[in-house]
């Protein structure tokens, strides 16, 4: 039996209501949400929340719900990237939310430990982890080389780690993870997310990644995204990372895997972000 009872999502009440709020970081014309998913088995988990399957290519964009749209990148910055400048267009659809969401690997915190699989991650800040140079002593990214993403930065180093983020609204982070910890619980955190090119398949990369981004979890996609929303827009905003934890990382024979209850667990925060009836 579905319980038709009033919810409340990412914008307030759902679009069926007719009373969708926006969140005051955006300008009076918003009401458009982008989902932007990497891989075929995320696209899927994401679709199934609106009760439909995914986008069936990489590229292609569908209407899922009034006012929500869900687009299948492909893995890895170049795909995130220019899927998200395709779909907006040259303005950058000011009015736009891009949400980019999926799996991801745990990275090690203080003592080694690891957020469990399945944990909702809510992107504080979406942090290039390896894009520079590798020296002898220490590692340089693209700003301390002198080359700079972005007008500005290098004002968005993660604190002792060196690395150029793309921070999120905190008005906004805020306003996830309250809709998402209403709807899951305790399994819900808030942090760096690092994007990288090789993922972390043995304990040194694992704590060097940690290390340098700051970060709680890593993906492939998210810094790109929002990367390429600062240039079209001239400005970080209008951009959100939110993910599932699928593993862990560091030595691959060791890692420990639930992608399947990480996809399902997908599903359930995309609809609680909807704010679709339980």
């Amino acid at each position: 039996m579905v319980n038709h009872r009033r919810t409340t999502g990412f914008f307030g009440p759902d679009e069926h209501e007719g009373d969708m709020r926006e969140h005051p970081t955006f300008s009076p014309s918003h009401g458009h949400v982008l989902l932007v998913a990497s891989a075929p088995m995320e696209a899927a988990a994401v679709g199934a929340a609106f009760e439909r399957a995914g986008p069936g290519a990489d590229w292609e964009r569908m209407d899922m719900a009034p006012g929500w749209s869900l687009v299948r990148s492909g893995v890895g910055k170049v795909n995130a990237g220019v899927c998200v400048a395709r779909c907006l267009g040259a303005d950058g659809k000011l009015g736009t939310l891009v949400l980019n969401v999926g799996v991801c690997g745990a990275l090690p915190r203080a003592g080694g430990v690891m957020l469990a699989n399945g944990t909702v991650v809510v992107g504080s800040a979406s942090v290039y982890a390896d894009e520079g140079v590798q020296t002898p002593t220490e590692y340089q990214d693209m700003g301390a080389m002198g080359f700079a993403y972005w007008p500005g930065a290098s004002a968005g180093r993660a604190a002792g780690g060196g690395c150029a983020a793309i921070e999120a609204d905190g008005e906004l982070v805020e306003r996830a993870r309250c809709v998402l910890a209403g709807a899951i619980g305790e399994g819900v955190v808030v942090g760096r997310i690092a994007t990288v090119s090789t993922c972390s398949g043995t304990d040194a990369l694992a704590g060097e990644i940690a290390r340098r981004t700051g970060g709680i979890a890593e993906a492939m996609e998210g810094a790109a995204i929002g990367h390429t929303l600062a240039r079209l827009r001239g400005a970080q905003r209008g951009f959100l990372e939110v993910r599932v934890v699928s593993n862990t990382t560091g030595d691959r024979g060791t890692q420990v895997w639930d992608l399947r209850g990480a996809l399902a667990m997908l599903t359930r925060a995309t609809a609680a972000l909807r704010g679709a009836p339980e």
